[in-house]
């Protein structure tokens, strides 16, 4: 991988240094580019790499007595290809509650995902479990596949469809959605399986993307493979919660029928009961699933995950967390939402993270919504404070009392908009 020019800064009242490919020795902590690292440490400042041209925000952190440069969170992708800090992952992040097995990216560029079960079928189609194992994962206890939802999770971050800018506005539906998270599969393999080939996503009749759709399907049957169905959950209807033998979706044209039989379908109702909850109360849900190979006109659906999503298509983990997001949208704020993957719920994970504003060290400011007000959550919120107080420090983070305050409140709890490193960068 290629070494690009660093821009490294040391605060306000000094000049920034340049250091090119050839001068970026770190043999000893004598050497220039050792002191200049150790110097916008102490300055509490950053560092840039120039490797499109454009600055991208470098972390200085000191490790084993040497100073080194790490990626900002969501930027990896943002470099050339090229650079040695590119990366379509993100395991600093909840990615690394996963091993190499199960998520890794190739020398050209290729996402290889070991998920819970092949979409190539070999032999005698093996039964796919109903159940959905996930959130079960820690960066002590990683585990060696990724479940449907962690390849949800994935897909939506590396679109960037967790992230917001104002001038987003206007620029999202369900099918644009589609269309990049198909694009995103064509880096991604399962197995040996590219997964843009097995990938049905929201089409209008007539369209481009329901052609695509038929293809997908039709070349499925040929080659026995499985397909992966995301989707818009159609508009909630009591008739939906005791199983329709389908899974009702909204924008299916070119797909399958797709068929589901009712005990997977209250088994997904049960596990996901804030994705139900949220649709209920006439919310965007987006399902995922996993299907038989398909017959002449039907796909059986064997597994599926739910998840809740805002008008931007913004995950969300509560509806409290809708309110907020919705608050942001008004307020005309920048911010992502940390996907959480099949990392257990003991692994803490910001709600939000502002990034029109920084910290101190120059990071997105987290925001944690607070929901509840019962004796185990309130010891539960202590625990919580006090981690980020320690990763962030007291004034370093913000947070939201759901139980106490008023959606109005919010704007009062921001800090202004500011210029912020990250806020032309995640768009």
């Amino acid at each position: 991988m290629k070494q690009y020019t660093l821009k490294i800064y040391f605060g306000d009242n000094s000049a920034p240094a340049y250091f090119g490919g050839d001068r970026q020795d770190d043999s000893s902590n004598t050497t220039p580019f050792q002191v200049a690292l150790k110097k916008s440490r102490d300055c509490n400042s950053y560092a840039a790499c120039l490797c499109t041209g454009k600055e991208l925000p470098l972390s200085v952190r000191l490790r084993m007595e040497k100073h080194h440069l790490a990626r900002f969170p969501l930027t990896g992708i943002k470099h050339r290809e090229d650079c040695r800090f590119y990366s379509s992952l993100s395991p600093e992040g909840p990615q690394g509650c996963y091993t190499q097995d199960a998520l890794k990216e190739k020398p050209d560029g290729t996402i290889n995902i070991k998920l819970d079960y092949p979409l190539q079928v070999t032999g005698p189609s093996t039964p796919i479990d109903s159940s959905l194992r996930s959130g079960d994962a820690s960066r002590n206890n990683k585990r060696d596949t990724v479940s449907i939802l962690g390849l949800l999770h994935f897909l939506w971050e590396t679109t960037s469809y967790n992230t917001w800018v104002p001038k987003m506005d206007g620029m999202r539906s369900s099918t644009k959605l589609g269309y990049h998270l198909f694009k995103q599969a064509e880096k991604i393999e399962a197995g040996k399986t590219k997964l843009s080939d097995v990938l049905l996503t929201p089409a209008y009749t007539n369209s481009s993307d329901s052609r695509r759709n038929s293809m997908t399907v039709e070349r499925a049957k040929v080659n026995k493979q499985r397909l992966v169905v995301i989707a818009e959950l159609a508009k909630f209807s009591e008739s939906y919660m005791d199983g329709l033998n389908r899974l009702p979706v909204r924008d299916f044209s070119g797909m399958p029928f797709l068929g589901l039989d009712d005990a997977r379908w209250k088994s997904a109702l049960d596990r996901f009961p804030i994705a139900v909850n949220g649709w209920i109360k006439g919310m965007k849900v987006f399902v995922i699933a996993v299907t038989d190979v398909p017959g002449a006109k039907s796909a059986q659906v064997r597994q599926l995950a739910l998840m809740m999503v805002s008008d931007r298509y913004i995950p969300l983990d509560s509806l409290n967390e809708g309110a907020f997001e919705q608050k942001l949208f008004e307020l005309e704020r920048s911010f992502y939402k940390p996907l959480r993957y099949d990392s257990s719920t003991y692994e803490y994970l910001a709600d939000f993270c502002l990034t029109d504003v920084s910290t101190d060290n120059h990071l997105p400011i987290p925001v944690e919504i607070w929901g509840m007000n019962t004796p185990d959550y309130q010891e539960h919120r202590m625990v919580k404070e006090r981690w980020y107080n320690a990763n962030y420090g007291e004034t370093g983070w913000l947070s939201w009392d759901a139980t106490r305050t008023s959606v109005d409140s919010i704007e009062s709890l921001l800090p202004k908009k500011m210029k912020s490193l990250y806020h032309d960068i995640i768009k």
